[in-house]
């Protein structure tokens, strides 16, 4: 069966451009897209108008709309993101609509849905600041 140039079904290419790519069962270093949609299949980073992952991963998604199903990204940042039964480790976003998902550092405008979120925004500025004056003090005691 013939391939489209921006199809790697069962393959791995190292960098992919394309207004259109479609990820399955493969995998790509680098994607750099109008829309993706990576089906069992990963991407180191993706770069995109709009991205969807059913059962994939990513380490880094930078994109306008983006959704995840059943699926996992390290970095994630989104002006509109959707997630179901998925799972980030950053999520940075304007409207974040989440339903058995988790996220462990969540900053976002709007939220809908129902995430585990470990880290918010309120907590990760609590973190910051006790980490400063944490730092500011060990200085004050130790010296320069």
């Amino acid at each position: 069966m013939p391939q489209e140039p921006n199809d790697t079904r069962g393959q791995f290419a190292d960098e992919v451009r394309a207004e259109v790519v479609h990820i399955t069962q493969g995998g790509a270093g680098y994607v750099d897209a109008g829309a993706v949609s990576i089906n069992r299949g990963g991407a180191q980073n993706i770069a995109a108008s709009s991205a969807e992952l059913e059962r994939g991963g990513a380490g880094y998604i930078d994109a306008e709309v983006a959704t995840l199903n059943r699926s996992a990204v390290a970095v994630f940042v989104a002006e509109e993101a959707t997630l179901h039964a998925s799972t980030t480790g950053l999520l940075v976003g304007g409207k974040v609509d989440a339903n058995d998902s988790t996220i462990w550092m969540l900053l976002a405008g709007t939220v809908d849905g129902r995430p585990d979120v470990k880290i918010d925004a309120r907590l990760a500025a609590i973190i910051g600041a006790s980490f400063a004056v944490t730092l500011f003090a060990l200085r004050r005691i130790l010296g320069r």
